[in-house]
């Protein structure tokens, strides 16, 4: 799936990943969700482990500033601190992948 769905709160306009009942900030719950395809990258870290079971290679993550406002944390394939970056969903969890210009 290109994309990765947002919620959005039509009362103060704050945005997030995953879906909410209401909203984080206001408390408001009348949301909607919209498909963000970009953003870029702000910050990241690696991982080395994961609680209950091993991973076979460090996985690198990170906060995605979304194009309209809002912040995701997604796996990073190929991006760095600055990056733009392509959003989608892999097996329901967020990707970022690099893009030359930066993507609605």
């Amino acid at each position: 799936m290109s994309g990765v769905p947002v919620t959005v709160c039509n009362a103060c306009d704050w945005r997030g990943f995953l879906a909410r009942l209401w909203c984080p900030a206001c408390g408001s719950t009348d949301l909607r969700t919209t498909l963000v395809h970009g953003g870029h990258v702000e910050d990241l870290t690696i991982l080395h482990r994961a609680a209950g079971r091993t991973i076979a290679a460090p996985v690198h993550i990170g906060t995605v500033r979304l194009a309209g406002g809002g912040l995701v944390v997604a796996r990073l394939d190929r991006v760095s601190i600055g990056d733009h970056a392509r959003l989608s969903l892999d097996d329901g969890a967020p990707v970022a992948e690099p893009v030359a210009q930066p993507v609605a």
